[in-house]
């Protein structure tokens, strides 16, 4: 097989790669996450086959997107425990707290991640059906 076939061929395969680990990114907001563990695994152990091409911005646009995800899942956590705890405080004191009202901006925070991680993995995967790079 010639050099040019092999790469047309490492190509196409990574391409797939790229579209299916995107596939299960999509696939995490309906399984709270747990397919996107298993497409940044797969960004990450194919990542380095695929160094100086159009895949690798892919990859690497996956993997940024996980590490967001899992920042703003802790912060959101976070609030809402917080709201939580003070809320449950509140019921014994017989007063609202302050705390109450991380329950609204984690709501929002919430949606405006949501937002910015479809935006991100269909422009992902977009341009990886159109064989351009992420950025």
């Amino acid at each position: 097989m010639s050099d040019a076939t092999q790469t047309r061929a490492a190509t196409g395969d990574a391409r797939l790669i790229v579209l299916i680990a995107y596939g299960l990114f999509f696939a995490s907001l309906l399984t709270g996450g747990l397919s996107a563990i298993v497409g940044v695994a797969v960004a990450y152990i194919k990542r380095p086959e695929v160094r100086g091409t159009v895949w690798e911005s892919h990859f690497t646009n996956l993997i940024h997107v996980f590490w967001v995800a899992m920042v703003a899942f802790a912060l959101w956590l976070a609030a809402m425990t917080a709201s939580l705890l003070g809320i449950w405080s509140g019921i014994e004191t017989d007063r609202v707290p302050l705390l109450v009202g991380l329950l609204p901006a984690a709501y929002l925070s919430a949606m405006l991640f949501l937002v910015w991680y479809v935006y991100r993995t269909i422009k992902g995967f977009l341009r990886a059906v159109e064989r351009a790079p992420y950025a």
